[in-house]
């Protein structure tokens, strides 16, 4: 523990360039991929991708209030260490799958007796997505007309999944019953310690970055000449998150399964796949690889970058 501590810049410094190293290597070829696209096939609208640049930082404001939230049982943290934790959980998400890297990043913020209790908070943070996550994409399968069992279903699991995260603990000691790890579902019993209003205001501010995050996806598919209008763009989006929270991925290949879902998704619309590609790259860089770049200097540069969060916030 000791050398760790001595070499913690050097082990960080290593941990920052393979990052990075896999992110250049395994995102290269879906760069590639523009080399292919007709230029002449976009229609830009410059307004509607700045407004997307813009939403960026409403996006992850919305996101370091959720998690601030999550940790109201562990730690009391200002609005910018929650900032701060949550643009450092960027960088270790991009090389895990479905993201589960920010539960080691974000609690590098808290003190050293809460980093545990902080990643399982970071866990509950995330599953607040999931029951609003699921309801919209609900809402678009009876927008779009699918058939009713589909819609059905889709509010059913919406709804399991809303009562689960609510009511964790009757799901807990059930769970305990039918399992051979009770030591890691005692563990679990930490999603108990939540109240109810704080459990509500998780889902509250979750619908509304959701709600934000669309929106970039949505003005960006647009933006690139998409000809759809903006209730059915976003209704779309809804149908794209939920066909890739379905598929396990490390973030650093999200891009290639953002493209795939957002292309056959969008096939309703346009015949020609440069828009919706050039859509996904955009708003993945916009949304998580610039914030990753930002993210990283909190690792090297404590001191200045509090004194410009002290200056944001």
């Amino acid at each position: 523990m000791r050398y760790i501590k001595k070499y913690r810049k050097i082990l960080t410094l290593v941990f920052v360039i393979i990052c990075y190293i896999m992110l250049y290597y395994v995102s290269k070829d879906n760069f590639d991929k523009l080399k292919e696209i007709d230029r002449n096939a976009l229609d830009v609208n410059f307004v509607l991708l700045g407004a997307t640049v813009f939403l960026v930082m409403p996006n992850w404001f919305l996101e370091a209030v959720k998690w601030r939230i999550s940790l109201t049982p562990i730690e009391k943290i200002l609005l910018k260490t929650s900032v701060k934790g949550v643009l450092k959980g960027i960088l270790p998400s991009v090389i895990t799958p479905n993201r589960i890297g920010e539960a080691v990043g974000r609690p590098t913020v808290l003190k050293e007796k809460n980093k545990i209790s902080g990643a399982f908070a970071t866990a509950y943070c995330g599953l607040s997505q999931m029951p609003v996550m699921i309801f919209c994409a609900a809402a678009a399968c009876v927008y779009f007309g699918y058939p009713v069992y589909v819609s059905v279903t889709a509010f059913a699991a919406a709804l399991i999944t809303a009562l689960c995260y609510q009511f964790p603990e009757y799901l807990i000691p059930f769970l305990r019953k039918k399992s051979r790890h009770k030591k890691f579902l005692e563990k679990l019993s930490f999603f108990c310690s939540y109240r109810h209003k704080e459990k509500l205001r998780l889902i509250f501010f979750s619908f509304l970055r959701y709600l934000v995050y669309s929106s970039q996806n949505c003005l960006a598919i647009i933006g690139f000449g998409v000809n759809a209008d903006f209730i059915d763009g976003l209704m779309s989006v809804f149908l794209i998150y939920a066909l890739m929270s379905f598929v396990p991925r490390p973030a650093l290949l999200e891009l290639g399964v953002r493209c795939s879902a957002t292309v056959f998704v969008l096939s309703r619309y346009t015949s020609d796949f440069s828009a919706p590609t050039v859509s996904s790259v955009f708003i993945w860089c916009v949304n998580l690889l610039i914030p990753a770049v930002l993210g990283t200097f909190f690792y090297f540069f404590q001191k200045k970058t509090k004194k410009t969060l002290k200056k944001i916030l």
